[in-house]
């Protein structure tokens, strides 16, 4: 597994943007663009995994922001759709209901996760 890490936001409220909701550097805002996304290193996550790793709403099984490996969630990279991003910028990754199940799937369980629950996928 990588050491690099997006944060992947998929929250309700998300859930019609075009494309999946990353994580800038630092934790400063949000983004679709990969390049403009930040990667976070697994001693960053570890610190502080229950600010990394959410459980929808804090009770419900489903995650709504968790880490996922780099070079996984670039697999699901493609070009954006001319216009929606300022210059274009790309590659973004869909957001489709199997790409977010996906990448649930395949993030990160930090060490030390307090709101950890065994859950379905």
């Amino acid at each position: 597994m990588s050491d690099a890490f997006y944060i992947v936001d998929v929250r309700k409220d998300f859930r019609g943007n075009p494309y999946i909701t990353l994580w800038r550097p630092k934790n400063a805002g949000y983004a679709y663009p990969l390049p403009w996304a930040g990667e976070y290193s697994r001693e960053t996550i570890d610190a502080n995994p229950d600010y990394y790793h959410r459980h929808r709403y804090g009770t419900a099984p489903a995650f709504d922001r968790f880490p996922v490996p780099c070079d996984l969630a670039q697999r699901f990279a493609t070009d954006p759709e001319p216009g929606r991003i300022d210059g274009n910028a790309g590659p973004v990754i869909p957001n489709t209901a199997a790409v977010r199940a996906a990448l649930r799937r395949a993030r990160y369980v930090p060490t030390g996760l307090r709101n950890l629950r065994k859950v379905s996928q």
